[in-house]
């Protein structure tokens, strides 16, 4: 007997059928054609019928592949239907996997997951962290975490809030290398500088036409490493608010020029795949999420 094809590569045959290929249905899921080429090779494999024929311009279903699209979108669209209604009237439950920017994950979540989980202690949760942009179904995760201005890339999106941006220094470092009095002063001292983007380097204040330059004194491409260079007193860094807060708080960190910095605040958005509404447990981390970084009590 042969084995049973499983949702989520329903849902990703259904997404290549619908969307005319497989670049196009890559695009709009944000993940890599050659995912859901496997995809559609393993479903083919497990069911041992040809779905489609390929070609270098189009593809073209058969007639197992016809039967197997009515039957497919039937399936996805009854197990949303019933993800939902089987969650009503009882705590969400279930794994939960999430995948964050290493930053992210170790000041804004992991901090505060006791919380969630006190209130959910059903949902099982993974967190994978990784600063690069992966395939949701390629890497099995249920949600991913970005910041900025994102392409349109056809997944489904939820704003989760805005963080502003903070320009460090150790005060031991300052101790050493002479407090700076205006924006200026910066430029007699290192900066510990992102390897990419490089725009996240620039530093410019409110009254000054161009950007301070100030030598670098190491790179490091991820923001995690450059916190830890800062705080080792390499010199002065712009990072988000939500990696130096506590640290500013304790006086590990000294913010310089907050009310002159010019720096537009990042976008927090979640990506995911599922309606939050079929997936209880990704419904209710998304509100708890949502909640804690503004500040507010647990929903």
């Amino acid at each position: 007997m042969h084995e049973l094809p499983q949702t989520r590569d329903l849902a990703a045959f259904v997404a290549v059928i619908e969307a005319g290929g497989f670049a196009e249905a890559g695009r709009h899921l944000g993940v890599a054609p050659s995912t859901l080429s496997r995809t559609v090779t393993r479903l083919e494999a497990q069911l041992g019928v040809t779905l489609l024929r390929r070609s270098t311009r189009a593809i073209e279903l058969t007639p197992e592949g016809s039967d197997l699209l009515s039957a497919a979108q039937d399936i996805v669209t009854r197990t949303e239907a019933l993800s939902d209604l089987a969650s009503r009237g009882r705590a969400p439950r279930g794994p939960l996997r999430v995948n964050a920017p290493v930053g992210f994950v170790l000041h804004a979540i992991a901090p505060r997951l006791a919380g969630f989980h006190a209130h959910y202690p059903q949902v099982d949760v993974t967190l994978d962290m990784t600063d690069r942009p992966v395939d949701l179904i390629d890497s099995h995760a249920d949600l991913a975490i970005r910041f900025g201005t994102l392409a349109d890339s056809g997944l489904l999106q939820r704003p989760l809030g805005r963080t502003p941006w903070r320009l460090v220094a150790a005060p031991g470092y300052l101790d050493r290398a002479g407090w700076p009095e205006r924006p200026e002063d910066l430029a007699r001292l290192s900066q510990v500088r992102f390897t990419a983007p490089s725009h996240i380097n620039a530093l410019r204040f409110t009254g000054l036409a161009a950007p301070v330059d100030v030598p670098a004194a190491v790179h490091a491409e991820n923001g995690e490493a450059v916190r830890s260079l800062i705080l080792g007193g390499m010199g002065i860094a712009r990072l988000s608010e939500f990696m130096v807060a506590e640290d500013i708080a304790a006086g590990r960190l000294a913010s310089l020029f907050a009310d002159r910095l010019i720096a537009e605040p990042l976008d927090i958005t979640a990506l995911y795949l599922t309606r939050a509404s079929g997936l209880r447990r990704l419904a209710v981390f998304l509100d708890w999420l949502g909640a804690a970084l503004a500040g507010r009590e647990i929903p």
